[in-house]
């Protein structure tokens, strides 16, 4: 019998076999570009409530299956000594910590070319500024919102799957969020062992929250430090968050969940080191010409039992880029199936503002018929 894509993607990830290759996107940035208006970085929703009916909507018109942006499934609970404050302020939204040790306050300012909100003050302005953090992560607990996870999930019905999403690393916060990849290289030299401390604190609060993501009915835990190999290299991710991959890892298997990193940048080296922490795939796989590895490199590197899902760059779903060449990328994608049936495609990281909703359906119908036998 046919399998519907939420059936095609759990036997994905469990590694059950597909009737054929899923087909996903992640429409959420092309909704905003296009009317869908602004999110809110401080809800905890993900995409913001009253959007996802609009995303799903998307998602039945291209036939693609839904998989991000649909919730967060947890609320952070501070303690003692700590006031967190979040909020639109001008033109600005800021999220704030104030503790007996010191106030840090990012601040981001809405763009209307990018559609998102760029970081223009980060959290972290120096050394002083880590045992703010600590005192922060030291203190926070956590709590599941299952009823959300199961409201969602029902709502996306055959559609997709719900993956479950688990915070960042360490390292992937300071670098991605809170300091910068420029203050974290520097911290990493001039003050190591606060650096250290720091990564540790943040990652043992992760920790809880990934073990409350694997214990609920969640059915793929998610996790994502916006990899790339050019910002965390393999000796640094080696070095900084191997051993909190691991770990995560190793709970959500104990649970019996499968667990995928988001690498949304260059590929050499991580997709070899994530599976080698016990990671069981990777979203946004972008292959060359926008990445750097072709599609029979990334399986190479990645072993045939590690899900590569992504595989064809954003940027040939613009009108401008021939048909044959977009074509040519899905086919060149697709042909890994025959090594190995770990595999799901989709626009590599997201479908961009400016791309052709007609090319995500054509790519699902080039997926449906990429049968296994």
């Amino acid at each position: 019998m046919k399998m519907t894509p939420r059936e095609r993607l759990l036997a994905t990830y469990r590694g059950q076999g597909a009737d054929a290759v899923p087909a996903l996107a992640d429409l959420s940035y092309w909704y905003a570009g296009n009317g869908g208006g602004k999110f809110i970085p401080g809800k905890t929703d993900g995409s913001n409530q009253d959007k996802v009916e609009a995303l799903l909507n998307l998602h039945r018109r291209t036939g693609a299956a839904i998989h991000l942006n649909l919730g967060t499934f947890y609320r952070e609970i501070h303690g003692a000594g700590v006031r967190a404050t979040s909020g639109i302020r001008g033109e600005q939204y800021f999220h704030r910590f104030e503790t007996p040790v010191g106030t840090v306050e990012e601040r981001r300012e809405w763009s209307d070319v990018s559609f998102s909100w760029p970081i223009v003050h980060p959290m972290i302005q120096g050394i002083e500024d880590l045992k703010v953090i600590r005192f922060v992560f030291e203190r926070i607990a956590y709590e599941p919102d299952w009823d959300l996870f199961r409201r969602l999930d029902a709502a996306v019905g055959d559609l997709g799957l719900p993956l479950v999403q688990v915070p960042y690393t360490g390292m992937g916060f300071l670098m991605s969020r809170y300091a910068g990849i420029e203050q974290t290289v520097m911290f990493s030299l001039d003050a190591p062992d606060e650096l250290r401390a720091t990564l540790d604190t943040i990652n043992a609060a992760h920790a809880k929250v990934c073990r409350l993501m694997a214990e609920g009915p969640s059915q793929v835990l998610i996790h994502s430090d916006n990899l790339s190999s050019d910002v965390q290299s393999p000796p640094w991710f080696l070095r900084y968050s191997a051993d909190h991959f691991r770990r995560m890892a190793a709970i959500a298997h104990e649970h019996g969940k499968p667990i995928i990193t988001h690498i949304d940048g260059r590929l050499r080296g991580l997709l070899r080191a994530t599976r080698d922490c016990g990671i069981d795939g990777a979203d946004a796989v972008t292959p060359a010409p926008w990445g750097d590895l072709s599609p029979a490199e990334c399986r190479a590197e990645a072993g045939p039992r590690y899900v590569l899902s992504g595989g064809v760059p954003p940027d040939s779903f613009n009108p401008r880029v021939p048909l044959r060449t977009f074509d040519a990328q899905v086919d060149a994608w697709l042909a890994l199936r025959h090594s190995s049936p770990a595999l799901i495609i989709a626009p590599g990281d997201q479908l961009p503002p400016d791309g052709d909703l007609n090319r995500v359906t054509r790519l699902v119908a080039a997926a449906e018929a990429a049968k296994y036998n």
